[in-house]
């Protein structure tokens, strides 16, 4: 977890343990993490008073649909909200840049998963310079406008805090070399090409400058009200092991408990319980 730091993702170790460890994890993580988020998030659904927004944040083949795959797919279909983001669509350009999060935001009870999120908004026109092809004021794109939003994401994540919906984010730290092995497969692998995109070529093609990027969006926006989880996304099994423990951290600070009937309610919890024993219903 960093907060406020000078961050250099050179100096985060992105592969802590080697590959068969790595698998050795996946049993304890089923073991024990994966069934304390299970009895922790039924607790949350059943109060309905928090809910938690997860944000996933990483280049492609990092490990965020996997995260969602083997981790979150296990947890209450019900009490789960995903949603994936990509370029804005001709509607959302015309509205503000963060007016696309509000139907992507969670219920009361609910983890919202935003695959990628509002940061794609500083990352994807810092890389690519299209902040000129969208439907935006002069005066609006000015030398400061990053200054700017990271500002105005750092307001809404205490926003989304203070009303009861606390923010946990997590940047896959991937190396280059992972990549190429990752995408290498997405394209020789039969089962494995429909997770491929040509897109997923370019982007890498602007690596060194999306390290520069991301370091800048962890100084800016982790903060103490919502930290960034740096991720060790060479080990899959344990970032998500490290994202689940993160996860379970939150939970256990808003501290749900599945609600009990009222006193008002009592008499008749009691008059229900002997009409069913009795076969009277």
């Amino acid at each position: 977890m960093i907060s406020g730091e000078d961050v250099h993702l050179a100096d985060f170790d992105r592969r802590l343990v080697g590959s068969e460890r790595d698998e050795d994890i996946k049993e304890s993580l089923y073991k024990e993490e994966v069934p304390t988020l299970v009895k922790w998030h039924e607790k949350l659904h059943a109060q309905g008073t928090h809910g938690i927004v997860v944000v996933l944040q990483a280049l492609d083949a990092a490990g965020k649909d996997e995260i969602i795959r083997y981790i979150f797919s296990n947890l209450l279909p019900q009490g789960l909200k995903h949603t994936s983001f990509g370029k804005p669509s001709e509607e959302e350009t015309k509205h503000d840049y963060l007016w696309r999060m509000a139907k992507a935001m969670p219920e009361r009870g609910q983890i919202g998963i935003l695959n990628r999120s509002y940061y794609e908004d500083i990352l994807s026109p810092k890389i690519n310079d299209i902040l000129d092809d969208e439907p935006i004021p002069e005066d609006v794109i000015k030398d400061d406008i990053w200054e700017k939003r990271y500002r105005q994401i750092n307001d809404y994540e205490r926003y989304l805090t203070e009303n009861g919906f606390p923010v946990v984010k997590f940047f896959f730290n991937m190396s280059k070399e992972t990549q190429k092995e990752r995408l290498l497969e997405r394209l020789t692998d039969p089962e494995k090409n429909h997770e491929f995109s040509f897109s997923d070529l370019d982007d890498r093609g602007h690596w060194d400058e999306y390290q520069e990027v991301f370091e800048e969006m962890l100084d800016n926006t982790s903060t103490d009200i919502a930290p960034w989880y740096v991720l060790p996304a060479d080990n899959p099994w344990l970032a998500r092991k490290i994202a689940s423990q993160a996860l379970i951290k939150v939970m256990e600070e808003i501290h749900p408990d599945y609600p009990s009937f009222a006193k008002e309610e009592e008499e008749d919890v009691e008059k229900a319980i002997d009409a069913l024993k009795n076969d009277e219903i």
